[in-house]
């Protein structure tokens, strides 16, 4: 291999979801002796956008909103004044956008398109294995994700630096915290009503709904019907820039996902092994590839109150079961989700692929 390899990193937004956290991750420790880094995105000024840019060697925004002919011709040039020799994309418009000219000018595309284990249906799903199978390697970040598409690949687990993580806090308080988006693919509405149940209990003292989008006033305005002393232990929190200092003094962290969403591998539960949390999350999509029940977390029917109910309570009494629990899911995190083990296998991709090109 002559000199660096130059990756294009293809994504269409910079959004603060767990896909763009693990493209931050990417950039941060991929070996910057070895691979020139350029990022190209077709959304501005979110989440991630100024973090991505000071880590990339070349940072490129097409503004897809004016025309959607538009990223087809500004990729060709980008192509041509780059030169890479691998491209990795992460989601279905970008691999749409980069498809041709990926070929007109031979270069292979990493498609990382697979996030979920059922989100895409119909002719989306259909549109997403065409390309899957078309790409030079498919990498999935769960073996479920695989098996949903019908599609081989290799399978390449969330990236987590957990030294990311600060440095446990006693508050007084025992809490719970969802982190996710308002959007159609979280169940904030099974989580509203577990923690209005856990609140009416005195088994949490608060709780905690982090992020936003497009459903988060509806779900504000039916808190608003709880009673005063109830909608008062509950907090909106919007977006959070320092998830890691947030999470520090949080107890249980949950994550309800729709049934419709089959939910991959969620950076939210691992954020909250990192973070020493204890992880009660619906038992769907590949949420058992990261937790093993009543070891190191909890898979739960969502609807099944009393059960959870049940769990948390034994959790907020039982400290040592508490610290055993906590303590095997940081060493998941630690283990199976490691950064320089996956970085370094992610590199190997890198590599192998472009020996084969020559």
């Amino acid at each position: 291999m002559d000199g660096k390899l130059k990756i294009l990193f293809i994504t269409d937004g910079l959004g603060n979801g767990g896909k763009e956290r693990q493209l931050v991750e990417i950039l941060k420790l991929l070996n910057s002796e070895t691979f020139n880094k350029y990022l190209l995105t077709f959304n501005s000024n979110q989440h991630y956008t100024e973090t991505a840019k000071s880590l990339s060697d070349a940072f490129y925004y097409i503004d897809k909103s004016k025309s959607k002919l538009d990223p087809f011709f500004y990729t060709f040039e980008i192509f041509e004044k780059l030169k890479p020799d691998i491209i990795h994309v992460f989601d279905l418009l970008s691999v749409i956008y980069s498809y041709f000219p990926s070929s007109l000018y031979k270069k292979r595309i990493i498609n990382a398109t697979i996030q979920d284990t059922q989100a895409d249906i119909g002719f989306e799903k259909a549109l997403k294995k065409y390309f899957l199978v078309r790409s030079g390697m498919i990498i999935a970040n769960s073996t479920t994700g695989l098996k949903t598409y019908g599609v081989k690949g290799e399978v390449l687990y969330n990236i987590v630096d957990c030294s990311r993580f600060k440095r446990r806090k006693e508050s007084g308080e025992f809490s719970a915290v969802m982190v996710a988006n308002f959007t159609k693919y979280k169940d904030y509405q099974s989580y509203l009503t577990l923690v209005r149940y856990l609140l009416e209990k005195s088994v949490i003292d608060k709780a905690y709904a982090v992020g936003d989008g497009v459903f988060q006033m509806h779900h504000q305005e039916i808190v608003n019907n709880y009673a005063p002393e109830i909608r008062n232990k509950i907090i909106f929190t919007g977006k959070i820039d320092n998830i890691e200092e947030f999470l520090c003094d949080k107890n249980i962290g949950i994550l309800f996902s729709t049934e419709k969403y089959g939910e991959g591998i969620s950076n939210s539960v691992l954020e909250y092994m990192g973070a020493g949390l204890i992880p009660i999350v619906s038992d769907i999509g590949a949420s058992r590839e990261i937790i093993i029940n009543g070891e190191n977390g909890y898979l739960v029917n969502k609807y099944d109150i009393e059960n959870i109910y049940s769990i948390i309570t034994e959790l907020k009494t039982d400290k040592n079961m508490y610290s055993n629990i906590q303590k095997n899911a940081l060493k998941t995190v630690e283990v199976k989700f490691d950064v320089k083990s996956n970085i370094s296998i992610l590199e190997k991709y890198y590599i192998n692929m472009a020996g084969k090109r020559k």
